[in-house]
């Protein structure tokens, strides 16, 4: 039986509806090459409720018989544009900051569905890679004041850095049109693989991608 994973362009639209524009859709350069990652079942029902609920994304559904990371790593890589961040309890970080490190750069907001549904995978994602030299970023794109985004972090536990971005000029500077969107960033600050849409980041499968990945690009 094939497998299922989503469609790069599947995810949210970067504003709730009747909240202003979203993004533009330009990926300048940095969203190649597309990280296919897979979704079990259970991920895919969400998605489809998704559309059925009329949340504005749009789902499609391509079969994938075997998760080859051989196959799905990238042949280039392009430089991560520098970033400066506000982190949650004040203060602020550089991404240029954790060079050195492999880096999960991961943009959402609250009032993504997709986004609030991988939180908890994400967790355990960060988890098991915290002691590989690999942190997990995660960037709210909410507007307003950040008391609702610590408000969720303290509501789900998350133990990973998450930074607040209400001006939304980190996620443009990355192109990003859908939430969530998610960079791949080598220790030597080069983007070499991404993904749109929401992934099971403790699939086992996924996990095995990463620690080829991480072996190989040493």
């Amino acid at each position: 039986m094939s497998l299922l994973h989503l469609h790069p362009e599947a995810g949210h639209r970067t504003r709730p509806r009747g909240k202003g524009r979203g993004h533009h859709s330009s990926r300048a350069g940095v969203l190649k090459p597309t990280l296919m990652l897979l979704l079990k079942p259970r991920r895919l029902l969400l998605a489809a409720l998704v559309v059925v609920l009329g949340y504005g994304a749009s789902f499609t559904l391509y079969p994938f018989n075997h998760f080859d990371a051989e196959a799905s790593a990238p042949p280039e890589s392009a430089p991560a544009p520098d970033l400066t961040l506000n982190r949650l309890g004040g203060g602020i970080a550089k991404l240029s900051d954790y060079r050195g490190k492999w880096v999960l750069l991961n943009f959402w907001a609250t009032w993504c569905d997709p986004c609030v549904a991988e939180m908890p995978s994400m967790e355990e994602f960060s988890q098991k890679f915290k002691t590989k030299n690999m942190v997990v970023l995660a960037v709210s794109v909410d507007r307003g004041s950040p008391e609702k985004v610590k408000k969720f972090v303290q509501r789900y536990g998350l133990t990973f850095e998450i930074f607040h971005d209400p001006e939304s000029s980190a996620s443009n500077k990355y192109g990003v049109s859908s939430l969530p969107s998610t960079f791949v960033i080598n220790p030597k600050g080069d983007i070499v693989s991404q993904a749109e849409g929401m992934r099971e980041w403790n699939d086992p499968e996924i996990l095995t991608y990463f620690n080829d990945l991480m072996k190989r690009k040493k």
